[in-house]
């Protein structure tokens, strides 16, 4: 009887050991995760038992519309990439999706297709990849030159360019007696070179989060799961997650009208900044050669620069009054509005001379200066008028510096596109009441916007990173 009992429990001990055995071999396949344009990267050998349904004709796999739906695409068009470890791939639409099953076998991970082709049938998965098919600059990676709108990449497309593996010097060591190693990744990579067919002297990157980092010659995109990142291999350089890049930038940006308002400070003249909201470059010049903005075209001429990312009002803002980018001051978007780092404003009331802020209806940062605000008084949407009315009356206190912000140009770019008559028609009441004003006025005159803005059927908008948002003009008189 004890030797019936111990073989049961040996038998019962050998099957749990068998079966463990095979499930962990079963889970013992290579890696394997979806990626690209979504919010989650999911890695297949962590899902659940529960994920796997009975495939018809046998066996147990993942619904592929349920992994791409767990991933959370950023839009609802899209293609799906099945990337296979020897480099052949299939593409599938995003709605076409049924019938098609992530199963194990054989150490992989491999495709059952029952309603495509027998080609879709990939071997040794190792991505899926969701590619974005909405041509939304809203997300991804955009590549400018000064003139031209040159290349939108996201990272599931990203997998569909020509990209070159490039050996990335990671480190270097040395023993002190002994030898000496080199540390190198390979790395799959865009050169910017295949992008622009103009020489590239410098390149200017701004990542997601504020950075912002000049570089001389051209470097690198790198692909990176669902994040594209600026690679210069002569610094050793990585800007991670970058929103774009600027092909041979303008030497000039609006984080200048705080250096140069400085510099006049210094020398004992009193400066006014006037800040035109949403006037992009491209508007400024389509007004300036119809004529309609006499007063700004009769100032020293405009010199293209570009502002910071996200090309909003609060961080162009920030930018003007802190000189320094988004990734220093803390205003990288609308969600905040508090600088941590001193403005003009902190460093005249430290100097004790006399600085206020005219504004429009409502606050846009929380600033150390005197704020006046400036209600639609005569209830016919635009401010604009009231900005100057205040601003007259603050000149006769001649303060040592004057900021007025005119929001009435970007209020009708919204409502009726940035080129629209409507849109003209404000920029040039602008430009009358910039002309009262500099009669008024003694001392250095900052003409500078905060961002440009493009179209988007059938009005306008702005804070994405391309030509018509990225560059303003920016006059001093």
């Amino acid at each position: 009887m004890k030797k019936f009992t111990l073989f049961l429990v040996l038998a019962l001990a050998l099957a749990i050991a068998a079966i463990v055995y095979l499930w962990s071999g079963q889970e013992a396949v290579r890696a394997c995760i979806v990626t690209g344009d979504v919010l989650n990267n999911i890695a297949l050998a962590e899902l659940p038992r529960s994920t796997y349904v009975k495939i018809p004709g046998g066996g147990r796999g993942i619904p592929l519309v349920k992994l791409i739906e767990a991933s959370q695409p950023l839009s609802g068009k899209y293609s799906i990439l099945l990337m296979g470890s020897d480099g052949l791939f299939a593409q599938l639409k995003g709605d076409e999706l049924g019938g098609c099953y992530i199963v194990k076998k054989d150490g992989a991970w491999n495709t059952v297709a029952t309603k495509h082709p027998v080609n879709a049938g990939i071997k040794d998965i190792s991505r899926i990849v969701i590619a974005d098919e909405t041509d939304s600059l809203a997300a991804g990676v955009s590549i400018i030159s000064q003139t031209e709108n040159l290349l939108h990449l996201t990272p599931g497309n990203m997998f569909r360019q020509q990209l070159t593996c490039y050996p990335y010097l990671e480190g270097e060591t040395e023993l002190e007696e002994g030898y000496a190693i080199s540390l190198f990744k390979q790395k799959q990579v865009l050169p910017l070179t295949a992008v622009a067919a103009e020489e590239i002297n410098s390149v200017l990157v701004m990542g997601k989060g504020g950075e912002y980092e000049r570089f001389n010659g051209a470097g690198y995109l790198e692909l990176s799961n669902n994040e594209i990142n600026y690679l210069h291999p002569e610094s050793k350089t990585v800007v991670r997650n970058i929103a774009g890049a600027i092909i041979n930038p303008p030497p000039l940006s609006v984080m200048d009208a705080y250096t140069d308002s400085l510099y006049y400070l210094n020398k004992g003249e009193r400066v006014m900044v006037i800040l035109i909201d949403g006037l992009g470059y491209q508007q400024f010049e389509e007004a300036r050669d119809r004529g309609l903005i006499p007063n700004l075209a009769a100032l020293d001429a405009a010199v293209k620069v570009n502002t910071v990312y996200k090309p909003v009002t609060n961080a162009g803002l920030a930018a003007i009054v802190t000189g320094q980018p988004p990734s220093v001051n803390g205003i990288v978007d609308r969600s905040t509005r508090e600088p941590k780092v001193q403005t003009i404003f902190d460093l005249l009331e430290a100097e004790h001379k006399t600085h206020i802020l005219v504004e429009g209806s409502a606050s846009i940062l929380k600033l150390n200066t005197d704020t006046v605000y400036s209600a639609d008084l005569y209830n016919d949407g635009n401010t604009d008028d009231d900005v100057f009315g205040n601003a007259m009356a603050q000149i006769e206190k001649q303060p040592d510096y004057l900021l007025i912000h005119f929001h009435g140009v970007d209020d009708a770019g919204h409502n009726y596109g940035p080129l629209a008559e409507e849109t003209m028609e404000v920029l040039a009441m602008v430009d009358v009441y910039t002309g009262l004003l500099l009669k008024e006025w003694t001392g250095k005159v900052i003409v500078v916007a905060d961002h440009g803005m493009h179209f988007a059927d059938p009005e306008g908008d702005h804070g994405n990173f391309q030509l018509e948002d990225m560059f303003v003009p920016y006059i001093i008189n």
